[in-house]
Parts: C-alpha cells; structure tokens; sequence
C-alpha cells in the first residue's frame, strides 16, 4: 500500500538527508516538494516530526535558518523570513511547541536578529510579526497605513 505523500512527508525527509549529509539529495525532494505543493521548505531548517501545514501548505515560505518546535500548525501562504547575520550571533526564527500560525501571516525578524514565537501563542490571519511574541500570546492585524493619493505621485 502506497502512503500519500504529504508535503510534511517530504519536508522531514528532506531535512534528515540534509542532516546525514546528501545535501544534493535534500535539495531534489524539496524541488519535487515546490513542483507538487507550490510552497519553499529547506532541508536546512529544524523541524518537529509532527508539524501540520494546513491545505497542503500551499505557498508556505520558510526561511533555513528557521526551528519549529513540536505541534505547530502551519496555514497556507504564510512567510516566515529571517535577516542574516554577519557577526556569527545566533539569529532567524524559532517557533515554539504549540505555535498556531493562521493563513497569510508573516513573520519577518529584524535583520541579524533572533524573533521568538512562544509555546502555545497563536497569530492571526495576515497578521505582521515583527518582535516576540511572549508564551500564550495572540497577535492579530497587520500594522496597516493608508497613503493619500496625492503621496503616491512619481515625481
């Protein structure tokens, strides 16, 4: 019997080819993992085994330098990016255990900064994540602005 293949499926077998050292390898299920769910998950980032990306994962972005810890819930088309570091700190994405990330969220640390989402917070839907998010939190919105017409003129 044939298991159907999940983009979870290919995304831990991805990064444990990373790990044991078939880089070349891991690189190849993620391009096959691109093709079939449209989504960018690095063999790079640290992953739990019992992650779930919700509608397939359908354009999740994940930045390499990115850990998610165990029962995240991830939803479709959301980023999670991270700056890089030229000092050799410790930087990128950690997600804790628990984390609840809704549809169109974008979580988007300070270049060559570390960003902390703590166990059990949830982010809402198209919510900006910027700094933090404290153990138990909710995030929602997005910081939004409203430009005057007159503004967006090209001068």
């Amino acid at each position: 019997m044939i298991q159907h293949m999940t983009p979870e499926h290919l995304w831990f077998l991805s990064t444990r080819l990373h790990r044991q050292g078939w880089r070349r390898a891991a690189r190849a299920v993620k391009t096959i993992n691109a093709l079939l769910y449209n989504s960018a998950l690095p063999p790079e980032a640290t992953v739990a085994d019992d992650v779930r990306l919700w509608h397939h994962g359908l354009g999740v972005v994940i930045h390499p330098d990115t850990s998610i810890g165990r029962g995240v819930q991830i939803a479709h088309h959301v980023t999670i990016g991270a700056g890089s570091s030229k000092t050799g700190t410790p930087y990128g994405v950690v997600v804790e255990d628990g984390v609840i990330i809704a549809t169109g969220a974008v979580v988007a640390p300070k270049a060559g900064h570390r960003l902390v989402i703590g166990t059990g917070a949830k982010i809402g839907a198209n919510a900006v994540v910027t700094k933090d998010v404290p153990a138990g939190a909710t995030v929602v919105g997005g910081a939004s602005r409203i430009i005057p017409r007159d503004e967006l003129s090209i001068r």
